[in-house]
């Protein structure tokens, strides 16, 4: 199984806070989607150590959610594979 790590800006992904924003209302969203905030770590060992590529999607498409539906904005995305022992 991949095991990965993600850095937005030179900053490790930790996780996602819960519900911070709400998606704007209307076209087929009836009541607006759920917006979660992110959360980012300067300390390797805090980082999320994302298991498995579906893992890792569900992830990813957080962090795209949070830039396209709040403010959350950044220069560099990179994902790190990780090798287990």
């Amino acid at each position: 199984m991949n095991n990965y790590y993600i850095m937005i800006d030179g900053l490790f992904f930790k996780g996602v806070e819960e519900t911070t924003d709400k998606a704007p209302t209307g076209g087929w969203y009836d009541n607006g989607k759920n917006i979660c905030g992110i959360v980012l770590t300067d300390k390797r060992e805090e980082a999320r150590l994302i298991e498995g590529n579906i893992n890792l999607k569900s992830y990813f498409l957080k962090i795209y959610d949070a830039v396209r539906y709040s403010d959350f904005a950044f220069e560099k995305l990179s994902i790190e594979r990780v090798n287990q022992s």
